[in-house]
């Protein structure tokens, strides 16, 4: 994998393009988060536009694995709405397609999206997921790992059969973590990619505060933390390379409500998330 390290940048200070990398969906809004310059792989936000929509049948050479953020979507007469979840596996064919009424979409893209003349890259058994209801999943208390934010609760979407890759939902309420300001706290690393988007509520690290719309691509053996959250939060995460792994060092660095702001970003990334973003976008 040869994504750079985004630690973190807010959605809403990208610009909107138009069409994603490789060609595809030229008719749809794109903001790119993350791109692997070697597979093409990509992770991005899609603004479909009110009346969007495919006609013909669709197959692509990669899997498209997405979340609804709001808005609409329906693909072969399966209807999306907010909080939807899916996984497409390359191969798949994905019937018409068309959104009536708009809809902006979290969407990740396992290799360059194109279209596919044949079933490349086709996995019959590759973890698809036709569609999940986020909302009709109970919440689960974290309890494999004693050291994670007291409180936290999660959501498992999808487990890779082959890899053990996972995509899952976290959620910690206001004042839970048991995180105080001053207090001492562990950093974590793992061995695999770690993936987030931030959906709502807000996440005080070493990296700063991360808003509604933040979003990190973090390399293996990355520190980081200790963590703590006003508001609580509700995010989106994805471990890339095998099963996620938490390693912890000794608890003696200081935790901090109001974090300075200190992302790790590329250089294409830092004109838009060198400050914090103060705007009012959702995304």
């Amino acid at each position: 994998m040869s994504r750079p390290h985004i630690e973190f940048i807010q959605a809403q200070a990208l610009p909107w393009r138009r069409g994603l990398p490789g060609g595809l969906r030229n008719d749809v809004e794109v903001k790119l988060l993350s791109r692997d310059a070697d597979t093409g792989a990509c992770t991005a936000i899609l603004r479909y536009p009110e009346g969007w929509a495919r006609p013909n049948d669709e197959m692509l050479c990669a899997d498209e694995e997405f979340f609804v953020l709001a808005g609409q979507l329906e693909i072969g007469g399966i209807g999306y709405g907010p909080y939807d979840y899916a996984y497409l596996p390359a191969g798949h064919v994905r019937k018409k397609a068309r959104s009536a009424r708009g809809a902006v979409v979290l969407t990740f893209f396992e290799a360059e999206p194109r279209p596919a003349r044949d079933r490349e890259n086709f996995r019959p058994d590759g973890g698809f997921v036709e569609r999940i209801d986020t909302n009709l999943l109970d919440w689960k208390l974290a309890l494999h790992d004693p050291k994670v934010p007291y409180g936290l609760m999660t959501k498992t979407l999808r487990i890779d059969p082959d890899t053990k890759e996972r995509t899952w939902m976290n959620s910690l309420l206001p004042g839970s973590g048991g995180m105080t300001e001053g207090s001492l706290g562990a950093k974590e690393f793992h061995p695999v990619v770690e993936e987030m988007f931030q959906v709502s509520g807000d996440l005080c690290y070493d990296y700063g505060r991360v808003m509604p719309g933040g979003y990190f691509w973090r390399p293996p053996g990355k520190l980081h933390g200790p963590f703590g959250t006003r508001t609580g939060y509700f995010q989106l995460f994805r471990c890339k390379g095998g099963p996620l792994v938490n390693n912890w060092t000794e608890p003696e660095h200081r935790f901090t409500y109001d974090p300075p702001h200190a992302p790790v970003l590329p250089p294409d990334l830092m004109p838009f998330g060198a400050e914090p973003y103060t705007g009012q976008a959702p995304y």
